[in-house]
């Protein structure tokens, strides 16, 4: 299938202005996101003192629920309304949630702002995804995502670090609902910058051709599951989220109770999987395809030895290098992943395509989460590691014979 990207001359994205307004639209509302998600879990422990944890766990869990069977609902909608008004509207839903989180007073109506709040992210998410590779061409999209990869790594680490520097000043002067507040008040206002950014924005396509097919809701899941590059590129994200969720859910558990060390270790030691995540992925931005290629195969190795590094070594410093190697892998996966969608698809279908992958990843890590949080609180963080070694090898199974379109 030809890839149906446009071609723009090479050179640097940033020359390209429908890019940048979409890029800062999306960093802004990244960092706003992380600057909220302190605040939603400070709310969840004042609406359910001493519960906190289980209310954030339940809100968590409607996310994943949201991607994966929502998130499809993405392709139709923008068949109906376009893609650029869907962004804009995405933005405004959330910016209201938000706005209501101010207002609630009970666990369960934060668990519908939460629905309403990940409803907005299934709907713009894939959808942005999904106008890059038109907008950008095929010789730059590896540089788009690299600074895509960029902008989640630096949202995630800025973003939580001041979430938590505001809570600790305002607390101090004017009490934690203060604190609270302010954050949402950021977080709401960098969607509306968002919306604002994306207003009046010429997008590719809007996909009248398949408005005329007739897509189905499934249409994006099926050319997922029926083309090996697809394939792969789900595969690819699976993997990424086994290494993922070993390090997002098990990390302080295994600093703290097997390490006996301070909690201030656990940040640093995600921050360096942060750190090799943006550093491997603006590397191979500016790779060669023969580069890229070496990039590739190594990558799946790596994740193993990083796994049985930490199952085998009780050690912080192997563990801040594992992650670091692991990040880096991560990086790598993302942007090959997203190149695998973009090669494999037609501009008109990229919002059906990219919304299915955003769901059946998500699935990924429904399931990898509460298989590495289960295991490790059972039996330990080498146990979840060996246990992830497995994962691993089974997703590595069908990548032994399959062939490798558009790598």
């Amino acid at each position: 299938m030809g890839s149906g990207m446009s071609d723009p001359p090479a050179g640097s994205v940033w020359t390209n202005p429908r890019f940048v307004r979409l890029f800062w639209a999306h960093a802004a509302s990244l960092m706003g996101n992380a600057i909220g998600s302190a605040a939603i879990a400070l709310l969840a422990e004042e609406l359910s003192p001493g519960h906190g944890p289980w209310v954030l766990g339940v809100t968590l869990t409607i996310r994943i629920a949201v991607f994966v069977f929502l998130s499809p609902l993405a392709g139709q909608l923008s068949d109906r309304i376009g893609r650029r008004r869907q962004m804009i509207a995405a933005d405004l839903l959330r910016a209201a949630v938000i706005g209501a989180l101010f207002l609630a007073t009970e666990v369960w109506q934060l668990y519908v702002l939460a629905f309403l709040l990940h409803l907005g992210s299934a709907f713009f998410t894939p959808v942005y995804k999904a106008v890059i590779p038109g907008v950008v061409g095929e010789k730059l999209y590896p540089q788009a995502l690299a600074f895509g990869t960029l902008a989640y790594n630096l949202s995630d680490i800025v973003g939580m670090t001041l979430g938590a520097l505001l809570i600790w000043l305002l607390e101090i002067q004017f009490g934690i609902a203060a604190a609270i507040r302010a954050c949402f008040a950021i977080d709401a206002a960098t969607f509306l910058i968002s919306a604002a950014l994306i207003v009046g924005l010429r997008l590719p396509s809007d996909g009248a051709r398949l408005r005329k097919k007739g897509a189905d809701l499934l249409f994006g899941v099926r050319r997922m599951l029926a083309l090996p590059g697809l394939r792969r590129s789900l595969l690819l994200s699976l993997q990424v989220s086994i290494v993922g969720a070993l390090a997002i859910v098990s990390t302080l558990s295994y600093v703290t109770n097997e390490l006996g060390m301070a909690e201030r270790f656990y940040p640093l030691a995600m921050a360096a999987m942060g750190l090799g995540s943006m550093l491997a992925a603006l590397h191979f931005s500016r790779c060669k395809d023969c580069g890229q290629r070496r990039w590739d195969r190594v990558v799946l190795p790596a994740f193993f030895a990083v796994l049985i590094a930490v199952a085998v070594f009780e050690s912080y410093p192997v563990l801040a290098a594992a992650w670091l190697l692991s990040g880096a892998g991560q990086g790598v996966f993302g942007i090959v992943a997203n190149n695998l969608l973009a090669k494999n698809s037609e501009e008109d279908e990229r919002p059906h395509i990219y919304a299915a992958q955003f769901a059946l990843s998500h699935a990924g890590w429904g399931i990898t989460y509460p298989v590495c949080g289960f295991v490790t609180s059972n039996y330990g963080f080498a146990a979840a590691a060996w246990t992830c070694v497995g994962m691993l090898a089974l997703t590595a199974v069908p990548l032994l014979w399959a062939k490798r379109p558009g790598s």
